[in-house]
């Protein structure tokens, strides 16, 4: 059996030559030490997952990535596959196209309004940021106080930690896409 942690030095230095970081710097963006990743690096320190976990962290690389065991599954996602959540008498009609991951720290949504629709979302206090692109009709974004109007193609991003509306007043299908940052 192969051990797992026989690629992160090699790894590690990698991602770090691509980004041109120091050890300083990979240290101060990591919260270990620039003697304990010059261990790493050559192969002389058998990390602790914790260590692991800070340096994946730091560095906004998968643990996966970390190991050298990342693995890439390119499979296709069609929409109409997916099952929808109804909403608002079912004139909302959400997919979750890419749930929640810690790692990517986003989420991603494939949304529909139908005429009429109007959702009002209260604040995502654990969220950072909504990005909005609307692929079809004009979308009615309120956030806070201010009103915007986005005829497609059209995107708007804003801090989601406050209140915020989506509606459709319009005879047409609104279609929009939403990630949410973490």
């Amino acid at each position: 059996m192969i051990d797992p942690t026989s690629n992160i030095g090699a790894v590690l230095k990698r991602v770090r030559f691509q980004r041109d970081l120091t050890l300083e710097d990979t240290s101060n963006l990591t919260g270990v030490s620039k003697a304990m990743l010059g261990q790493i690096e050559r192969g002389e320190s058998n990390p602790t997952i914790s260590t692991l976990w800070k340096i994946s962290t730091g560095l906004r690389i998968s643990f996966s990535e970390l190991l050298g065991s990342e693995t890439y599954n390119y499979d296709p996602i069609s929409i109409n596959d997916l099952e929808p959540v109804f909403e608002l008498e079912e004139k909302m009609i959400l997919y979750n196209v890419f749930p929640y991951n810690p790692i990517s720290g986003f989420e991603y949504f494939y949304i529909r309004l139908l005429p009429g629709a109007k959702h009002v979302s209260m604040p995502h206090n654990n969220s950072t940021e909504e990005y909005i692109v609307v692929t079809q009709g004009t979308l009615v974004q309120t956030v806070e106080d201010q009103s915007f109007e986005l005829s497609a193609p059209a995107a708007l991003a804003f801090k989601s930690n406050k209140h915020h509306t989506y509606s459709n007043p319009y005879d047409t299908e609104v279609v929009f896409q939403n990630i949410v940052k973490y």
